[in-house]
């Protein structure tokens, strides 16, 4: 049950390429001192400023490179925000990877996940239009919130290593079975970003934790990323297990994602199929509901492979096929831009989304409302 062993590689890199890796990896360490100490000389010498706004923000960020639940944790927050307060409500802003642009632009449920990126597109379900955005440069995109939006605040997605911008608070992710203080850096391990990054933010979430984890591995494991983070006993560290939704039956050619159901879900067994960072963690959750009879799993951020999937379903005999929220919303961009990449009869097959989100476990320092609490106090909220 103790989170991941020590070792020096977590990439199961060939003999021969171990040597090459590690040297990528020292070349790729030295990048990330060149990059901090020029961001930090300009900021020193008052060349360029920290983005101020005039609202607070909040942001959401990890050392890992991808699948330790970033954006769960800022969907959480502005729910937890619109729960909360129930005047204005807060914003969203991210770079909008996977899009094909770099430029700012507003968000709406009707983008595809080609113009906006598919995390934005899950933020913009159900909320008021210039609430949630996305722009490479997040000093320009505060400024679009600034200048256009009501928003009370603005939760920023990814933007720890985005060192122009300076939130009012930070919080950070770390993966239970990933943590910082036993990983290295790309491409040798996981890491995009040295462990005293993570010092920059006001409290961690540690996601994924299982259930029976018990209370002296909850403390072990806060000491050790409070040592690697170059941080103090009183660096809050929170703990959240994975909480995966209702079944929600999804028709591609949808205009916007379904957003709950009542649907039974699928009851034989099913094609599971993503394109995310942690796909094994998501075929753990199907394969606990119902059985799998074949899997088809893409790079982070990759559309799903349509023809594939059909191709595959012939084959088992499958008709239901099961994917994240993440993936209909990318897959819809193919649909609604012609279904060029679709041929075959797709109406024969059903799509099922098994939504997620993050659960909030007592731990040493205390669970959601505390969390909440903390946060709430360090951007300003009463």
């Amino acid at each position: 049950m103790e989170p991941a062993a020590p070792g020096w590689s977590r990439i199961p890199w060939p003999a021969k390429w171990q040597f090459l890796a590690r040297g990528v990896a020292g070349l790729y360490a030295c990048g990330l001192l060149l990059h901090r100490g020029y961001v930090g000389a300009v900021l020193r010498l008052g060349r360029k400023d920290p983005q101020t706004t005039p609202f607070p923000t909040l942001g959401i960020g990890n050392v890992h490179a991808g699948g330790a639940g970033k954006t769960p944790l800022a969907l959480w927050w502005l729910k937890s925000m619109d729960q909360r307060y129930s005047g204005k409500p807060w914003g969203y802003l991210s770079r909008g990877y996977g899009r094909q642009s770099t430029y700012f632009r507003w968000v709406s449920a009707e983008d595809t996940a080609a113009e906006v990126g598919d995390e934005a597109l899950l933020a913009a379900a159900g909320r008021p239009e210039k609430t949630v955005g996305v722009a490479a440069n997040r000093r320009k995109g505060l400024a679009f919130f600034a200048q256009e939006s009501t928003c009370a605040g603005v939760v920023l997605d990814d933007v720890l290593q985005h060192r122009w911008v300076q939130p009012t608070a930070m919080l950070v992710a770390c993966p239970w079975d990933r943590p910082w203080d036993r990983e290295s850096l790309l491409p040798v391990g996981t890491l995009r970003d040295f462990p005293r990054s993570a010092g920059r933010a006001q409290a961690v979430v540690v996601t994924g934790t299982p259930l029976d984890a018990t209370r002296q591995e909850l403390v072990l494991l806060a000491a050790r990323l409070r040592r690697a983070a170059n941080k103090t006993a009183s660096w809050p560290v929170y703990f959240a297990q994975w909480v995966y939704g209702d079944w929600i039956p999804w028709k591609p050619g949808e205009r916007s994602l379904p957003m709950n159901s009542e649907a039974p879900g699928p009851s034989g067994p099913v094609l599971c199929a993503s394109g995310i960072a942690r796909p094994e963690r998501f075929l753990a959750a199907v394969q606990a509901r119902v059985p799998v009879a074949q899997t088809a799993f893409y790079p982070d951020h990759t559309p799903l492979n349509a023809a594939h999937l059909l191709d595959l379903a012939r084959q088992t005999g499958i008709q239901d096929v099961v994917l994240t929220a993440k993936d209909a919303a990318r897959m819809e961009s193919i649909w609604r831009t012609g279904a060029s990449q679709t041929p075959g009869p797709v109406d024969t097959l059903r799509f099922w989304i098994l939504p997620v989100e993050v659960g909030f476990l007592e731990g040493p320092d205390g669970g959601e409302p505390e969390a909440l609490a903390y946060l709430c106090a360090h951007v300003g909220l009463s």
